[in-house]
C-alpha cells in the first residue's frame, strides 16, 4: 500500500507543478525535473522488487525493465546537474543514458513470454520493419534534407535527433505486439504499455523542442512522470495465474497486419520517385531493400509456423480418430469400429449376397485372474491376448475388443469361420506368464454364418446370435466352439421367471440406489452424486450389469428406470430441503439410450421434477455418446423437452463411442464424463497424459464441463489437477453409499485427499 501511495504522491506533485500557473510555482523547471527523477527512481525500485518475486519466466523481463528505468534515472541526475550548472548542450552525456532506456525496455518486452520462440523472432522482425518504415517516412518527409544540409559538427546532433523517435517507434511497436500476443499478465503489461506510450510522447516532444530551439514547459512534460508512474504501478499489481496456454491471445490476428501498413507507405514513397524518373538516394534505397528482405523473412517464418501447426493439427486429429475407433488398452478395433464394419458387411450381403461370418469369443474364468492377481495383471493379460489375436487373424479380418474380456472377429470374404476359430484357440492355448505365474486362457467361441442364400438380418441381430452361441459354448462346458442354430436362445427358458423376480424386486423396493460423490477438485466439496442401482437377491449382491441386462431383455427396464428415478428425485428433494450452505446439489441418473425418445418416459421425468420442485439442473440424466447420436433428430427434440423442464443431460463414456466428434457440437448437452479407461497410467505415461489433455481440450472447445470418472490412485488425481480437470469421481474420492451414509457424508463435507 505504501509504494502505491508514494507513486500517487509523486504523480500528483508533478501534475500540480506543471498545471498550476507559473507565478504560483517558483523554480518550476527544477521541481518538474525532480518530480520526474522521483518517478523514475520509484519505477526502478518497484520493477527490481517485482523481478525478485516473479516466477522464472517473467524475472528476466522485469530485471531488464528495471535496468532501463535505472539508466534513465541516472541520465536525469546528469541532466539536472548540467542544466543547473548552465553547461548543457544537445546532445549531452545524459542523452546516452536516456537512449539506453528504450533499448533496455525493448529487451524487456522481448524477454516477456508469449506464444514461444518463433513468435519472439516475429515480434523482432515486425518491430524492426515498422521502425525502419516509419524512420524512412520521417526521413523522406522531414529529416533527410535537414541532415544532409547539416555541417560535420552537427552530424552527432542529427544522429541523436533521429535515434530518439526511431527507438521510440521500435519500443511502441514491440509494446503493442507483446500486449496483444501475451497469453497472461495483461493488467501489468497494459500499465507498462500505457507508461511507454506516455514516455514516447514526451520523448518525441523533447526532440522537437531541441530541433526548433524551444524549451518551454508544457503539460506534455508530464509524460515522463506519468510513464514511470504507470510502470511502477504495473510492478505492484498482483500476479494472477497464467491463462491456459491453448488460449489464443486477444488481438493477435489483427496486430499481425500492423507492420504492413507503415511498410507499404515507406515502399510507396521509395517507388513513386522512381516512377517519376528520380532515383532515390542510396541510403533510402538500402533501407527499402532491407525492408523487403525483412518482409520476406517474416513471411517465411509465418508460412513455416503455419505448416508446423497444420502438421500438428493433422497428427492430433489422426490420434483422436484412432482413439475413437480403437480400444485404449489393447489397440484393437473397439465396438464402434466393429459395428460399423459389420453393418457395411451386412449391407453388402443384402445387396450382393456376399457371405458374412462373426465369431464372438470370451476368455473363460477371466474374473479369477482379476480377483487373484489384480486388475493390473488382468490388463496385462488382455494386452498379451490381443497380441496373439493379431498374429492369428489375416490382414483383411477385423478383430475387436468389445469390452471386458469379450472379443469378436469379422470375416467378409467367405473364409471358413471354424478354421479361424481353431487358429484363435490354438494361439491362446500356450499359457501366459503373468505376474510371475503361468496363466492358461481357455476361450469359448460362438460362431454365426450368414450364407448368400440366408435372409438378410441386421448387424445387431447377427452379433446377438454370435453372443448367444458363445454363451451356449460356456454352458456346455467352456473352451468350446459352438455354431448358432435356429431357435437357439440364451436364456429363453429363464426369461419368464426372471421377469417375475425382477418385477417383484422393483415393487418391493429391493433394487435401490447407492450414491457416489462427484467432487469439485478445487474446493474439495461434493457438488453432485451419481445414483447407482444396487440389488441384493437371496443374500447375494447381483452385479448391476447382470440385472440391468436381464431387465432389458425381459422388457421391465422402463419399470426399473421409473422406480429408480422416483427414488432419486425424492432423495434429492430431501437433501435440498436439509442443506443450509446455499450450494445446489445435483444427482446423476443413468438411462438407456432407447428411453430418451419415448414420450411416456419424458412425461415421467418432467412430472417428477415438478412434483419434487427440483431446481434447474438438479436432475441430470446420463446417456452414452452412441445413444445420443443414434437418432440425432429425435434426440434433439427430447433434449428440448427436458431442458424446458429444467433437466440436464450428461454425455457418459465420452471418447469411446462411435459417433462422429463433429456431430457432438450439434447436440445441446450440459456436461461430459470422460471414460475411466483414459485415466489408466496417466501419472506414469506421458503419451496417455498428453492424449487426455487433448480430450479435455476438445470438451472445453465445445464449452462442456468435464467429469473424470474412475479416479482410484493419488497419482491420477494429481495429474487431473495438473491438466486442469475440475470435476471427478472414483473410489479415491468416495465409494458409492446408500442414502443414510451419503447424508452423513454431505453433512461432513470432508475434503478430497491432499496434493
Amino acid at each position: 500500500m505504501l509504494p502505491r501511495a508514494a507513486v500517487l504522491v509523486v504523480g500528483v506533485f508533478g501534475a500540480l507543478v506543471l498545471l498550476l500557473p507559473a507565478e504560483l510555482v517558483p523554480a518550476r523547471v527544477l521541481l518538474t525535473d525532480l518530480s520526474n527523477l522521483a518517478a523514475a527512481a520509484l519505477a526502478t525500485a518497484c520493477t527490481a522488487w517485482r523481478a525478485t518475486r516473479s516466477v522464472a519466466r517473467y524475472r528476466g523481463s522485469w530485471f531488464a525493465l528495471s535496468a532501463g528505468c535505472g539508466m534513465w534515472t541516472a541520465g536525469q541526475v546528469v541532466w539536472i546537474w548540467l542544466t543547473r550548472a548552465e553547461i548543457y548542450s544537445f546532445p549531452s552525456p545524459a542523452d546516452v543514458e536516456f537512449l539506453l532506456f528504450p533499448v533496455l525496455a525493448c529487451l524487456a518486452l522481448l524477454l516477456h513470454p508469449t506464444e514461444g520462440a518463433a513468435d519472439r523472432v516475429r515480434r523482432v522482425l515486425d518491430a524492426v520493419m515498422t521502425s525502419l518504415a516509419v524512420g524512412l517516412v520521417i526521413w523522406r518527409v522531414a529529416l533527410g534534407a535537414v541532415v544532409r544540409a547539416a555541417s560535420a559538427d552537427e552530424t552527432l546532433s542529427s544522429a541523436v535527433t533521429i535515434a530518439y523517435p526511431a527507438l521510440d517507434v521500435l519500443l511502441l511497436v514491440l509494446t503493442v505486439l507483446t500486449l496483444t500476443r501475451s497469453p497472461d499478465a495483461r493488467l501489468s503489461l497494459g500499465l507498462v504499455t500505457a507508461g511507454l506510450v506516455a514516455f514516447s510522447v514526451a520523448d518525441i516532444t523533447f526532440v522537437y523542442q531541441q530541433v526548433t530551439g524551444t524549451d518551454d514547459l508544457s503539460p506534455v512534460d508530464l509524460g515522463w512522470g506519468v510513464g514511470f508512474a504507470c510502470i511502477a504501478l504495473a510492478a505492484l499489481t498482483r500476479q494472477v495465474r497464467p491463462r491456459d496456454p491453448f488460449t489464443t491471445p486477444i488481438g493477435a490476428p489483427v496486430t499481425g497486419f500492423l507492420p504492413y501498413v507503415p511498410v507499404t507507405a515507406a515502399l510507396t514513397l521509395s517507388v513513386v520517385p522512381q516512377l517519376q524518373g528520380k532515383p532515390p538516394p542510396f541510403d533510402e534505397l538500402i533501407v527499402a531493400i532491407a525492408l523487403v528482405v525483412l518482409l520476406l523473412a517474416r513471411q517465411y517464418l509465418t508460412l513455416r509456423q503455419n505448416w508446423r501447426l497444420a502438421t500438428q493439427l493433422a497428427a492430433r486429429e489422426s490420434q483422436l480418430r484412432h482413439q475413437a475407433f480403437h480400444d485404449a488398452l489393447t489397440g484393437l478395433a473397439n465396438r464402434a469400429l466393429f459395428r460399423d464394419r459389420l453393418e457395411h458387411a451386412v449391407d453388402l450381403h443384402a445387396r450382393d449376397l456376399r457371405p458374412v461370418s462373426v465369431l464372438f469369443f470370451d476368455l473363460d474364468d477371466f474374473k479369477v485372474v482379476n480377483d487373484t492377481l489384480g486388475h493390473a495383471a488382468g490388463d496385462d493379460l488382455l494386452i498379451r491376448v490381443s497380441e496373439r489375436l493379431r498374429g492369428a487373424v489375416r490382414p483383411g479380418d477385423t478383430v475387436a475388443r468389445l469390452g471386458g474380456d469379450e472379443f469378436a472377429l469379422l470375416l467378409e470374404d467367405g473364409a471358413d469361420p471354424f478354421t479361424a476359430a481353431a487358429r484363435i484357440t490354438g494361439a491362446l492355448r500356450t499359457p501366459f506368464d503373468i505376474a510371475g505365474q503361468h496363466v492358461e486362457v481357455p476361450v469359448s467361441v460362438g460362431v454365426v454364418e450368414l450364407a448368400p442364400s440366408d435372409t438378410a438380418v441386421s448387424a445387431d441381430e447377427l452379433l446377438a446370435r454370435a453372443d448367444t452361441a458363445m454363451y451356449a459354448a460356456k454352458r456346455s462346458g467352456k473352451a468350446r466352439i459352438v455354431a448358432h442354430t435356429a431357435g437357439m436362445s440364451l436364456v429363453e427358458l429363464e426369461d419368464q421367471r426372471l421377469r417375475t423376480v425382477l418385477r417383484r424386486a422393483i415393487a418391493g423396493g429391493d433394487i435401490g440406489l447407492a450414491y457416489q460423490p462427484i467432487v469439485d477438485l478445487g474446493s474439495g466439496r461434493i457438488v453432485a452424486l451419481e445414483a447407482l442401482a444396487r440389488w441384493r437377491h437371496d443374500g447375494t449382491d447381483v452385479p448391476p450389469a447382470t440385472f440391468i441386462d436381464a431387465a432389458t431383455r425381459t422388457g421391465v427396464l422402463n419399470e426399473l428406470t421409473d422406480a429408480l428415478l422416483a427414488e432419486a428425485c425424492a432423495q434429492l428433494a430431501d437433501w435440498t430441503a436439509g442443506r443450509s450452505d446455499g450450494n445446489q446439489l445435483a444427482v446423476h441418473v443413468n438411462i438407456a439410450p432407447s428411453q430418451l425418445v419415448v414420450p411416456e418416459f419424458l412425461r415421467t421425468v418432467t412430472d417428477l421434477v415438478a412434483a419434487h420442485r427440483l431446481q434447474r439442473g438438479q436432475l441430470v440424466l446420463e446417456i452414452t455418446e452412441s445413444g445420443l447420436v443414434a437418432d440425432l433428430t429425435a434426440a434433439q427434440a427430447a433434449l428440448t423437452v427436458l431442458r424446458r423442464a429444467g433437466v440436464a443431460v450428461s454425455l457418459d463414456d465420452f471418447g469411446v463411442g462411435y459417433s462422429s466428434l463433429s456431430r457432438l457440437n450439434e447436440i445441446e448437452i450440459d456436461s461430459v464424463k470422460i471414460d475411466r479407461s483414459f485415466l489408466d497410467r496417466i501419472d506414469s505415461d506421458p503419451r496417455r497424459a498428453a492424449f487426455l489433455r487433448g480430450l479435455l481440450r476438445l470438451a472445453q472447445d465445445i464449452s462442456l464441463p468435464v467429469i473424470a470418472e474412475g479416479v482410484e490412485l493419488p497419482g491420477q488425481l494429481a495429474e487431473l489437477r495438473r491438466l486442469g480437470c475440475t470435476l471427478a469421481q472414483g473410489y479415491l474420492l468416495g465409494r458409492p453409499a446408500f442414502a443414510p451414509a451419503t447424508t452423513a457424508r454431505l453433512d461432513l463435507q470432508r475434503p478430497v485427499p491432499s496434493r
